[in-house]
C-alpha cells in the first residue's frame, strides 16, 4: 500500500521570515539539530522557542507523528514519543501522520528507515541548490507492506529495546573515552612534573 494511502504528509514550518528566539515565545521548534540521525533520537531540552507566523498548512506536533528528514544525504525518520506543547517541526522535516489503524506508527517509522526505502528514495530524490531534497511525491509514492498486527507490535519493541541499547553503548562509549583521555592527561601532567624537578 502506498504510504499516501496510509498517512497524511505535511511539510514543516517554512518561516517567513529570521526565526527569533523568544524565551516566553507561543511556540517550540523541533529543529535538525535536535535530532541525531545515526541513534535515530531526539532530544528536547535545547528546543528553541518563538514566536511564529501560523499559516494553515501548519501542524502542531502530536505524540506518534514521524518526522522524516527530507533534506541531506541521509534521510531518515523518528517517531515522536514525547514532545513540549505547542510545538512544530522546521521545514526540513516532512510530518507523517498515520491515519490507518490497520498500522502502528512505530512499525511505519521502522519501515522508512529501511534499505528499500534508502534505495527507492535515492533514485527518486532531487537537488535542492546545495543538497539532495525528497520531494514529497517521492515520499507519497512508497510502497510499505502491512503485516498482522502482531508482528508490527513485535517489531515496534524490539525497535525500541535495540534504541534503548544503542543510546546506553554511546554512553558507555563516551564514558570510557572520557576516562582514557583523564589517565592519559595524568600521566603526561606526572611526565612533566618529573621533568620540572630535574
Amino acid at each position: 500500500m502506498q504510504l499516501k494511502n496510509i498517512a497524511k504528509i505535511q511539510s514543516g514550518h517554512l518561516s517567513r521570515r529570521k526565526i527569533e528566539p523568544r524565551e516566553e515565545g507561543t511556540h517550540f521548534l523541533l529543529q535538525a539539530r535536535d535530532v541525531d540521525g545515526h541513534l535515530l533520537a531526539y532530544r528536547t531540552d535545547a528546543m528553541l522557542r518563538f514566536d511564529p507566523d501560523m499559516s494553515s498548512g501548519d501542524w502542531v506536533l502530536k505524540i506518534d507523528d514521524i518526522l522524516f528528514m527530507a533534506r541531506g544525504a541521509r534521510n531518515f525518520s523518528i517517531l515522536l514519543e514525547k514532545i513540549p506543547e505547542p510545538a512544530l517541526a522546521a521545514a526540513c522535516f516532512f510530518i507523517v501522520r498515520v491515519m490507518q489503524n490497520e498500522v502502528l506508527p512505530g512499525y511505519l517509522c521502522w519501515f522508512l528507515n529501511q534499505a528499500p526505502v534508502r534505495h527507492y528514495l535515492t533514485r527518486h530524490s532531487g537537488r535542492g541548490v546545495h543538497m539532495p531534497v525528497v520531494k514529497r511525491s517521492a515520499l507519497e509514492k512508497i510502497d510499505v507492506p502491512i503485516p498482522p498486527l502482531e508482528i508490527q507490535r513485535k517489531i515496534e519493541e524490539l525497535t525500541r529495546l535495540m534504541g534503548q541499547e544503542q543510546a546506553l553503548l554511546f554512553k558507555l562509549t563516551k564514558k570510557k573515552r572520557e576516562l582514557i583521555t583523564e589517565a592519559c592527561l595524568r600521566a603526561v601532567k606526572k611526565s612533566s612534573d618529573r621533568e620540572l624537578r630535574r
